[in-house]
């Protein structure tokens, strides 16, 4: 027997998450090319580096939204009403 079914995977993707996209990777992503261009002016240099920058800028966004979660929850886990 030959079973022929075929699948279909659904992608949904948030429009905040989308719009973070756009604005972290091409737009800093942009500004870190040229800001690296005008000091250096070599092409390899310049992808490397904005790419760096892109990254590291995501990775501290990350952090201080995970710091401000974990304050948010120690909030949450005092009982007001029996103190």
């Amino acid at each position: 027997m030959n079973d022929n079914r075929k699948e279909v995977i659904i992608v949904i993707i948030e429009l905040s998450q989308m719009k973070r996209f756009f604005m972290m990777d091409m737009g800093i992503g942009t500004l870190s090319y040229y800001l690296v261009k005008m000091i250096n002016g070599n092409i390899i240099i310049d992808l490397i580096g904005s790419t760096i920058i892109t990254e590291g800028v995501k990775r501290v966004y990350k952090g201080m939204n995970n710091k401000e979660k974990k304050q948010s929850n120690k909030f949450q886990d005092i009982d007001f009403e029996n103190t």
